[in-house]
């Protein structure tokens, strides 16, 4: 039985998720790590730096989901989460938050 970790564990709940195109580098281990992520086709922004990352759930049971924290401009961090071969970021509320 998969289960699904949408908003536990501080991943985001499935309507506050925005899916991203997102280009990696894999490593002769395969490790991956972003280098890029594209957000809708007009505006890309570099991975300047990649810190934690982190995974949740079982592979077992279909349910693992990863996230990386991304430095996408100078000083500025930000969470880029897979699940289910796909890429997302927790959608911003109008005022930043």
């Amino acid at each position: 039985m998969m289960t699904r970790l949408g908003g536990t564990c501080g991943i985001p709940r499935y309507d506050r998720r925005v899916y991203v195109k997102v280009s990696c580098a894999v490593d002769s281990t395969g490790a991956v790590r972003p280098t890029e992520i594209d957000w809708d086709g007009t505006r890309r922004f570099p991975v300047l730096s990649c810190g934690a990352q982190q995974e949740w759930g079982r592979w077992e049971s279909g349910s693992v989901v990863k996230g990386w924290r991304v430095e996408v401009a100078p000083n500025v961090w930000r969470t880029l989460w897979w699940e289910r071969g796909r890429f997302f970021v927790e959608r911003r509320d109008a005022n930043g938050e």
